[in-house]
């Protein structure tokens, strides 16, 4: 005869098994999938919809400065056609952007909700200080700042350069040469600011990691030795940034003059067009300013990955001394 309670026995056994081995082995899940494309790949549904109407927002943006020019054209003559299509023009554009920052909130905030969660729990898995977690919690928030604000800076970026220059070639092919003089020195300017700022962040980061340790347990000179740090390495970073722009400025002031020194010389231009090839001209160097912002953004995120994305052994000292 079979042994119902033996075999009964070995199927339960069986059945359990696998939760006390899953229940074993979770303490050692795998960490948090914290890159910034993990986080587009699980929402992209989300961001895909509120960078669509980013766009049309900035191709509307566009159009603005050529509006302008034709309505004081036609202002200047008696005409109300270009009045028109300014306000056509300005009243989409503000229609577009109300709905897209209206979402952007929506979409971003359960974004972030999902992405905390996620980093608290792997890293409680991997045994983490709390003091850790929760500054690498915090820290993470700074991916979900990336789609939200600096996705969005890049393709405004990307317009206000690509595109202004596209209708700069229209008003006269030149002013793209002069404009385009200005991206070399920016990339080399550039290039050093991402090596001083990703040192400086690691830096930052590493004082951070420590600040509910210390407000637990030390006293009030650690308390302020540590602040004093933080904010040594934040003025620092502010330091460097003060320093790229100030070079760039200089950069920037030569191809203002330039262009409309060159623009004013073609015969009689009119007043409409040159009020909005200086505004094209601006938008490109707009464009070209936020780039040292985004330089920043992606060596902060940088090491901010390296310590939520995975455990290291022996963990950090309190970083490296100013």
């Amino acid at each position: 005869m079979l042994d119902f309670r033996n075999s009964n026995y070995r199927v339960a056994s069986s059945m359990s098994e696998p939760n006390l081995e899953n229940s074993r082995e979770s303490p050692e899940a795998a960490p948090a999938d914290v890159s910034l494309k993990g986080l587009f790949r699980k929402h992209r549904g989300k961001m895909l919809l509120t960078y669509s109407l980013f766009n049309v927002e900035n191709l509307l943006r566009l159009a603005q400065p050529a509006a302008l020019g034709w309505a004081i054209n036609d202002l200047l003559h008696d005409r109300w056609l270009g009045v028109w299509i300014l306000i056509a023009q300005h009243l989409s554009h503000m229609l577009i952007g109300s709905i897209r920052k209206m979402y952007d909130t929506r979409a971003f905030t359960s974004i972030y909700s999902e992405l905390a969660t996620d980093v608290i729990v792997s890293q409680k898995s991997q045994n983490e200080a709390v003091s850790r977690i929760a500054a690498r919690s915090a820290m993470s928030r700074e991916y979900v700042d990336f789609f939200e604000r600096y996705v969005p800076m890049i393709i405004r970026s990307g317009y206000s350069i690509v595109g202004a220059l596209v209708m700069l070639g229209i008003y006269d092919p030149w002013l793209i040469v002069y404009c385009g003089g200005l991206i070399v020195p920016a990339m080399i300017l550039n290039t050093y600011y991402s090596r001083k700022t990703l040192k400086l962040s690691t830096g930052l980061h590493d004082q951070l990691e420590h600040e509910i340790d210390i407000i637990q347990e030390g006293g009030e000179p650690e308390v302020r030795e540590h602040f004093d740090k933080a904010a040594g390495w934040r003025v620092r970073l502010s330091d460097a940034e003060a320093i790229n722009f100030g070079l760039m400025e200089l950069f920037i002031l030569g191809v203002i003059i330039s262009c409309l020194v060159r623009f004013c010389s073609l015969g009689t231009p009119e007043a409409g067009d040159i009020f909005a090839v200086f505004r094209y001209v601006l938008m490109f160097i707009m464009g070209m300013d936020s780039v040292p912002r985004l330089v920043e953004q992606m060596s902060r995120l940088k090491d901010i990955g390296k310590r939520t994305g995975r455990p290291k052994p022996g963990g950090r000292g309190r970083g490296p001394k100013l």
